[in-house]
């Protein structure tokens, strides 16, 4: 019995290089990749199928850790079998979430800034889910780090509100 367990080789999952750091985020079950600081052309490629899966799975967490470190340009220019890139992808497969990810890499989308307001300016307020904007007059001074406004709407009866 004690020469049966000491024949039986270890998993090469125990045995891992200096370089792979234990929370660096897994690829695929049971592997690792290298941390963002000290990656190589061989774990930049590495990266590339499970970046394409995070997209399809629409797994925004994943593949921003995925790629964490490698070059936009590298990342950018990867393709699947089928000729896609990893934004034609998430568009095909509505992912959202994976989308938003790789669009902000990109610069196609930037974070809108707020922008202090005062009283009496008019403004159009676009509500989610609806098509059309809607006018209103800021009726307070608002800084630009307020999480809300206080707005009376010129449609309707309605008293002012905070949005």
């Amino acid at each position: 019995k004690e020469q049966a367990e000491a024949a039986v080789p270890a998993p090469p999952q125990a045995e891992a290089p200096a370089a792979v750091a234990p929370e660096a985020p897994p690829a695929e079950a049971g592997a690792q990749l290298a941390p963002a600081a000290a990656l190589t052309d061989a774990d930049i490629e590495a990266r590339r199928l499970p970046c394409f899966r995070a997209v399809v799975k629409n797994d925004d967490v994943g593949l921003a850790s995925l790629l964490e470190g490698v070059p936009t340009d590298v990342w950018s220019a990867w393709q699947n079998k089928a000729g896609k890139d990893l934004v034609a992808l998430s568009e095909e497969r509505g992912s959202s979430a994976a989308y938003a990810v790789l669009a902000r890499a990109l610069g196609i989308v930037q974070e809108r800034k707020h922008s202090a307001l005062e009283e009496g300016e008019v403004v159009w307020v676009l509500a989610n889910g609806e098509l059309q904007p809607r006018r209103a007059t800021v009726k307070e001074d608002t800084p630009a780090d307020a999480q809300d406004v206080l707005v009376e709407f010129w449609d309707g009866d309605a008293a002012a509100s905070r949005i």
